[in-house]
C-alpha cells in the first residue's frame, strides 16, 4: 500500500487530499476511524462523540486538548464531515469518505483550508500506520516510529506546499 495524496490551493491556504485502500470492510474502519478507544491506538487520545452534531476533542500526550471540532455531516460507515480546529488556529474542515472497493476500502480524506505545513507529512504518517492498527487493533500506538516518519517526510511536503503556494 502507498498513500497518495494532492495539494491544491484553497482560500484560505491550502487543500489536502489523500487516499488508501485498506485491507478490511468498511463498518471495521469506521469503527477504527471513528472509536476513541481505537483512534488512541493508532492516531490520538480522543474524546467525544463522531455522530451528526457530535463533538470531540483531540489530546496531547499530557491531555491537554490539542485540537477539537463538530461533526457536521455523518453517514455510517460512508463517511463523515467536521470542524477541525487546532487550539490557536482558525477552522478547517476534514472529510473522511469510505467506499467498498471488492474486499478492501478505499479511504478518502480531504482537508480543506490548511495553513501548516505540518498537516501533510501527519495525515500521511497516520494513514502509513492505520494498517498495522487494523492488523493489530490492540496493538499500542508507535509515537516514535509516527515522528521519525513525519520527520522523513516533512522536507518533500514542504516543498509540494511551498509549489501550491503555501
Amino acid at each position: 500500500m502507498a498513500v497518495t495524496g494532492e495539494i491544491l490551493p484553497d482560500e484560505p491556504g491550502l487543500l489536502l487530499e489523500f487516499h488508501e485502500v485498506y485491507d478490511t470492510d468498511p463498518d471495521d474502519l469506521w469503527q477504527a476511524i471513528t472509536t476513541p478507544a481505537r483512534l488512541a491506538r493508532w492516531m490520538a487520545s480522543y474524546r467525544g462523540e463522531f455522530r451528526l452534531g457530535g463533538r470531540w476533542q483531540a489530546l496531547d500526550t499530557d491531555g491537554a486538548v490539542y485540537c477539537d471540532g463538530e461533526v457536521t455531516s455523518c453517514d455510517r460507515p460512508h463517511g463523515f464531515t467536521t470542524t477541525w480546529t487546532v487550539v490557536g488556529e482558525q477552522p478547517t474542515l476534514l472529510t473522511v469518505v469510505l467506499e467498498p472497493d471488492g474486499a478492501r476500502t478505499r479511504l478518502h480524506l480531504r482537508h480543506e483550508h490548511v495553513t501548516r505545513p505540518e498537516y501533510g507529512p501527519g495525515w500521511h504518517a497516520y494513514l502509513e500506520a492505520l494498517p498495522r492498527h487494523l492488523a493489530e487493533p490492540d496493538a499500542e500506538r508507535d509515537r516514535e516510529a509516527w515522528a521519525r516518519r513525519v520527520a522523513e517526510l516533512a522536507p518533500g511536503y514542504a516543498e509540494r506546499l511551498a509549489a501550491a503556494g503555501g
